[in-house]
């Protein structure tokens, strides 16, 4: 009998270890660059229970974009290509940040 509680104890523990992991690995993505004009959009995100897209100017927190990716359906997770422009911005410092819980692979720049 303590043999076996031993044994549900161990595995509770192993259990936690390896959870802690995956639920610390789901931290939002972003990326920061600073300049005026035209600036440029490139990379990807993994949508799994769905996420949102969100440019920022830093120094006034205006919104200047903001877009909700809806959940997959099936739980699938699908890759979303991000390549684009958000043209004729003022000078300012802008993060691009992405709330998705598997997060992204994306870079931001003028």
């Amino acid at each position: 009998m303590k043999m076996k509680r031993t044994m549900v104890t161990a595995m509770l523990c192993m259990l936690l270890l390896a959870i802690i992991p995956l639920t610390a690995s789901a931290a939002v993505s972003s990326n920061t660059a600073q300049g005026q004009g035209n600036l440029i959009v490139t990379g990807s995100v993994a949508n799994f229970h769905g996420g949102d897209l969100i440019l920022k100017e830093i120094t006034s927190g205006r919104t200047v974009y903001s877009a909700h990716y809806s959940a997959p359906l099936g739980n699938t997770v699908v890759v979303e290509s991000l390549n684009g422009t958000f043209t004729n911005l003022p000078y300012g410092t802008y993060q691009l940040t992405w709330t998705g819980n598997l997060g992204g692979s994306f870079s931001i720049h003028f």
